[in-house]
């Protein structure tokens, strides 16, 4: 698992997060390219570097990801079949609470970018009813290793591209987390996972 954390920090870093009143670009692509210089801006500017800027930064960073990231959707498939039934305030419970998780397991080593570059391959596009899904192939490129990551994205009409899984050497962020909320909810109730999450906020 810890391997996989920190391969999944190049995938937040690559992510796309794109600030609110900025005009969206065409493709997912496009916007991925965008969003990559977004973020990077934060982590390069000078005035958000000092320690006591920590919070300051980091707040930035979440709103700016709370554009790009289907937390909900993220959550709902992280939850499998184990979706069905809940209640929508169960589910905005769960929501908050996964957000929150993925948000402060990976802020730390987004902030410890170290020049890595990304390189985009190859892009898929396909229409699903009122929905088009994407497929973009990248890698990031450190000075040892090459890391392969493809993005799922989704937009519906005019919205913009979001989110909803990213498949990192392989392994998909979202079935990860299936895994281990599985693993809970076979032995134990949701309302012990809801727990656990808090425990872990905490």
């Amino acid at each position: 698992m810890e391997g996989f954390n920190k391969l999944f920090f190049f995938g937040i870093l690559a992510m796309a997060l794109v600030c609110t009143g900025t005009a969206y670009a065409d493709s997912p692509t496009d916007q991925l390219k965008l969003s990559i210089d977004q973020i990077l801006d934060v982590l390069r500017d000078p005035e958000l570097k000092a320690e006591d800027k920590k919070e300051a930064r980091r707040e930035i960073l979440r709103q700016i990801a709370r554009q790009r990231f289907d937390y909900r959707k993220m959550s709902e498939r992280s939850l499998g079949k184990y979706v069905k039934g809940k209640t929508e305030a169960e589910m905005e419970a769960f929501t908050a609470l996964f957000t929150t998780l993925v948000e402060d397991s990976y802020m730390g080593k987004i902030e410890s970018y170290t020049d890595e570059d990304v390189v985009f391959l190859k892009e898929r596009i396909k229409k699903k009813k009122q929905r088009q899904y994407a497929k973009i192939n990248t890698k990031i490129v450190t000075e040892t290793v090459e890391i392969p990551i493809d993005y799922m994205m989704y937009k519906s009409g005019t919205a913009p591209w979001m989110v909803y899984d990213m498949i990192i050497e392989g392994v998909s962020m979202v079935s990860n987390y299936r895994s281990q909320f599985g693993d809970i909810l076979e032995r134990d109730s949701f309302a012990t996972l809801i727990q656990k999450l808090k425990d872990k906020k905490d």
